[in-house]
Parts: C-alpha cells; sequence; structure tokens
C-alpha cells in the first residue's frame, strides 16, 4: 500500500507501519467471517507457527467447551516487558497427546504479545473488529487496549504451549525500535532466506529454545 494508502487506513496516522496494519486488517477479515458465518468460536492462526501437539483436534474440540468466551485464549505468546510473565495455573486442563495443558491467568495483560495463535468468541470478535473500524486503531495484539476498552474480560494463555513460532520465519511485523535495527533485522531475514550457514543456524537454535523454554514466564501452582 502507499503511504497515503496506510495513514487513510487507520485512525492515528503515521502511528503503524504498513505491515502492522496490513495484519490487523487480516484479522479483522476473520472477525467479519465469524459473523457471516455465525461461528460461535475460531481458532486464528497466522502462517508463522508450529503446531506442537499432535492431537490437535482433539484438544480443540476438547479446550472449546473450557474456555472463557469473554476473554481472548493465546496458544502461543511472549512476554515483552521486564521481568516475567506471572501465569497462575487456576484453569481447566486440557489433555493432549503427551502433554496435560492448563488454561492460566496471566497476573498481568500489559505485556503479552503474539497473535499468531489464539481463539475468541464471536462476541468478542464483533467487539474488536467494530473497534477498529472504520479505520484500524492498533495492532493484531494489542491484547492490553482490548481489555482497557471493555472488549474483553482479559486474556488466558495456554500453558505448555501447543502452537510455538517457526524457528525458519520471523515475524515480518516491524517491532524495531530504531532504523540500524530494521536493517540488521533485514539482513538476518535475507540470511534466513537464503539458508545461509551460521548465521541461519545461530538464529534457529534461539528461536527453537526461546519457544521450548518460554523464556520470562513462570507458572504458580
Amino acid at each position: 500500500m502507499s503511504d497515503e494508502d496506510s495513514n487513510e487506513l487507520q485512525a492515528n496516522p503515521g502511528e503503524h507501519t504498513k505491515s502492522q496494519i496490513g495484519c490487523m486488517l487480516s484479522h479483522c477479515k476473520v472477525y467479519s467471517k465469524m459473523q457471516q458465518n455465525n461461528d460461535d468460536l475460531a481458532l486464528v492462526l497466522e502462517d508463522d507457527v508450529l503446531i506442537n501437539e499432535k492431537k490437535f483436534k482433539d484438544f480443540l474440540n476438547d479446550i472449546a467447551s473450557k474456555i472463557d468466551k469473554n476473554k481472548i485464549t493465546v496458544l502461543t505468546y511472549f512476554w515483552c516487558r521486564d521481568n516475567s510473565l506471572m501465569l497462575n495455573k487456576s484453569g481447566a486442563t486440557v489433555k493432549g497427546s503427551s502433554e496435560t495443558y492448563t488454561i492460566c491467568h496471566p497476573d498481568e495483560v500489559h505485556g503479552i504479545g503474539r497473535a499468531a495463535a489464539y481463539i475468541l468468541s464471536k462476541q468478542v470478535a464483533q467487539k474488536i473488529f467494530d473497534f477498529n473500524s472504520p479505520k484500524v486503531v492498533c495492532h493484531a495484539d494489542s491484547w492490553i487496549a482490548y481489555y482497557l476498552n471493555g472488549l474483553t474480560s482479559g486474556v488466558d494463555c495456554v500453558y505448555p504451549m501447543p502452537i510455538i513460532e517457526n524457528p525458519q520465519f520471523g515475524s515480518e511485523i516491524g517491532y524495531t525500535k530504531n532504523r540500524m535495527e530494521a536493517v540488521l533485522k533485514k539482513i538476518i531475514d535475507r540470511a534466513l532466506e537464503l539458508n545461509i550457514p551460521v548465521i541461519s543456524d545461530i538464529v534457529k537454535r534461539k528461536r527453537i529454545n526461546f519457544a521450548k523454554n518460554y523464556k520470562n514466564i513462570i507458572v504458580k501452582q
């Protein structure tokens, strides 16, 4: 899209990148489709994820009856603030092929990132769609904005994560802080695309470790 199109599509021109705008619009298409199809729930997946759970269909059938329909239930996520994401292991459990998952309640919504894999209800989807119409107000994973504006009653996190980021890819949404970081990100992404030894191996290993170890996440019993 052009710069003019980008500014025209957002409530606060210049606040979001074209990638962020495009991402939010694609999620809004899902929310709209839910209303058209009268779907009670939807699983939203972006294209850079890996499904860890082997019996994922059984997992979905089980968790569908246990989630809070007034919340967003995230299946993959990260913590983007200092300290750690504190999860309370007090929700329902879901049996997987080799794992028992728990729907955990976080101490805070502000700081939970990623919209790559989550479940939401038709009612919440409509509220988020209306919030970002006719112009985009926030990012696809602005869970804290949805919470503070009363669109959801919070976010629940499934632990351990049944879905992780594909180590072959990184998000193309530009959350870099400055021009130098943006250039470096493009170089790394290009190295991964060309599968250049050393660079791609290091980045892939780092992403796999991050996903498996759930860094900065602490689960309380």
